[in-house]
């Protein structure tokens, strides 16, 4: 056969026609395996080609991430779904509105105490079970407010000065029920006197996350640890606890909308993978970002120990 003005000899196949062609034409013969070696370079080639483009396209998508405005694409992109997927939030509301009102009325009446914290305190298991319940639902659908409208994070009407350490209090108290109802441990080291500028709802978002993720995937009778300091120019918070494995390449990811860790997934199959998100955007808009960090030398069967941490500086919000 000729391929491209070459003659490739088979000597396989080779009747007395093609051998008078052969030795009429000997300097343009090359073998098959000489052909085989070249196509087969020729793959090599385009392979390498396509590891190439494919490792820029991840540099391009990356960098794009990072961007501020992949936020707003992205958001803008899926928010029919996103609409369509938590529609019931609105529902949600005004039923745990309803219970948390009567659960309320049913303590302020059955309980004896000075204030309300005093009649919750002595309240019934079961009413605590739903008052502290009622409060934690409420938490889980306002995160899922924010992912519905992000602009509602940086609204000047819900500015103020507050102490950040009684923010921290009053998510703690809400999570505490369910702690001891697994039996973790919480320990608080350190306390915050500052007041920070900004939305507390907003940013009462990344003390909720950092509290739900510890509670999601710590063990039963396991430890949570928290850590709240004032300095020069920030109140440093951080909750750590054992939980699954964070691959290096997912570092970043389990900060985009929507992703989750495999082994987080293994741990928890369920899970709508934006608290993290929504919190991380809240951080960029007060000139904080939070960070994680995996101890590998300390594990236990739980996982590895990790803490969530991050910077709130005293200003407040950007506008």
């Amino acid at each position: 056969m000729i391929i491209a003005g070459f003659i490739a000899k088979n000597t396989s196949f080779c009747n007395a026609a093609r051998k008078k062609n052969i030795k009429v034409e000997k300097n343009r013969i090359v073998l098959n395996s000489q052909i085989e070696y070249a196509v087969k370079k020729l793959q090599d080639a385009a392979k390498a080609d396509d590891v190439t483009l494919s490792l820029a396209k991840d540099r391009i998508i990356q960098d794009y991430v990072k961007d501020e405005q992949y936020k707003a694409d992205f958001l803008d992109k899926i928010k029919p779904e996103i609409n369509k997927g938590l529609s019931f939030v609105h529902d949600y509301k005004q039923i745990n509105a309803q219970i948390a009102q009567n659960i309320n009325v049913i303590i302020e009446k059955s309980s004896e105490g000075k204030n309300i914290e005093d009649k919750i305190e002595n309240a019934s298991h079961p009413e605590k079970a739903i008052y502290w319940a009622s409060k934690f639902l409420a938490e889980k659908l306002n995160v899922a407010k924010f992912l519905l409208h992000p602009e509602w994070i940086t609204r000047e009407s819900e500015s103020e000065s507050f102490r950040f350490h009684g923010l921290f209090i009053k998510y703690l108290r809400i999570y505490q029920f369910m702690f001891e109802k697994r039996k973790i441990r919480v320990s608080v080291f350190g306390e915050s006197y500052k007041n920070v500028c900004g939305n507390a709802e907003a940013i009462g978002v990344i003390i909720h996350t950092f509290l739900d993720n510890a509670l999601k995937y710590s063990r039963k009778s396991e430890k949570v640890e928290v850590y709240i300091a004032d300095e020069a120019e920030s109140i440093i918070f951080s909750v750590s606890s054992y939980g699954p494995r964070i691959k290096e390449e997912e570092k970043e990811k389990i900060f985009h909308p929507f992703y989750r860790g495999e082994e987080a997934q293994i741990v928890q199959e369920e899970g709508a993978g934006y608290g993290l998100y929504i919190a991380q955007m809240v951080a960029k808009n007060i000139g904080a970002n939070i960070i994680v960090q995996q101890e590998a030398t300390q594990k236990s069967e739980a996982g590895q120990w990790t803490t969530f941490s991050v910077n709130i500086p005293y200003l407040g919000m950007r506008r």
